[in-house]
């Protein structure tokens, strides 16, 4: 399977980036690729009012998304906004196929209420792990904090995810870039997992703001932990080949799912395709 990692930068107008989605889906599928992942917020950057853009997975914007995916032939993951029953929104990761078809919806697990943020105060947390197939692989659904958590990636493992996609748009800040590398890694070794991790990068046509916009560093991972791509800082979008034959190279030497032990942590599931 061939992967695009789109690193563009979030405008404040959901039409910019749906814009931006359906150009970089063209390239994605000029240079081949089946599958493309765009980050986290895609729909319209943080710093915004979440519950004015917010709308239902059949809205305008996510809609846009299908069309595209259909359009292209080129299966994509976003990050949206869908409105929350306390008045909160949801922040959501939508799945769609190549025939623009949506296969999953993954609401967001873990706030981002730390280094100064209070993700919680506009958003509600979803309650279900997601795992769905896209362009034939077996992929798990987390979005940006939820890299931190890796109960969440050994949850998706375990139910046979080959692929963690990881929308972002990771804060900046102290150290903050090297928990973003170490992490994302680190969760593709313990697992055995390819990792897509895609993040954000600031819009230099927007003002500055304190919420989170992004340090870009979009990666692709392998199972033993090496990095196939890095975008670095700046707009971008790359397309890299994920084997999946790897896993099976990989788990024969470094069996560590193989070697959990279920019996004293207990057994882990993840929902399909909610």
């Amino acid at each position: 399977m061939r992967i695009a990692l789109g690193q563009i930068p979030v405008s404040s107008r959901p039409e910019v980036n749906a814009k931006r989605v359906g150009l970089a889906l063209v390239q994605a599928a000029d240079q081949g690729a089946d599958l493309a992942v765009f980050p986290e917020a895609t729909q319209i950057r943080f710093g915004c009012d979440l519950r004015a853009a917010a709308e239902p997975l059949d809205g305008p914007f996510c809609s846009g998304l299908a069309s595209a995916a259909k359009e292209t032939a080129v299966a994509l993951v976003a990050g949206v906004f869908e409105p929350a029953p306390d008045g909160r929104v949801y922040n959501t990761a939508v799945a769609y196929d190549g025939a623009g078809h949506l296969v999953a919806s993954y609401r967001k697990l873990h706030l981002f209420d730390a280094f100064g943020h209070r993700e919680s105060d506009q958003v509600a947390p979803g309650s279900v792990p997601v795992i769905c197939t896209l362009a034939g692989v077996r992929t798990g659904l987390e979005i940006c904090y939820d890299v931190r958590f890796g109960e969440l990636s050994r949850a998706l493992a375990v139910a046979g995810a080959e692929l963690l996609v990881l929308p972002a748009a990771w804060a900046a800040g102290l150290f903050k870039e090297e928990h973003w590398v170490t992490l994302v890694r680190a969760r593709a070794i313990e697992n055995t997992v390819w990792v897509a991790a895609v993040g954000q990068v600031p819009d230099p046509g927007e003002p500055p703001t304190r919420a989170a916009t992004g340090i870009g560093r979009s990666m692709l991972v392998d199972p033993l932990g090496v990095v196939r791509a890095d975008l670095g800082p700046g707009p971008g979008m790359t397309v890299a080949e994920v084997g999946e034959d790897l896993i099976g190279t990989v788990r024969a030497t470094v069996p560590s799912l193989a070697n959990r032990r279920e019996d004293v942590f207990g057994a882990q599931a993840a929902a399909e395709g909610s």
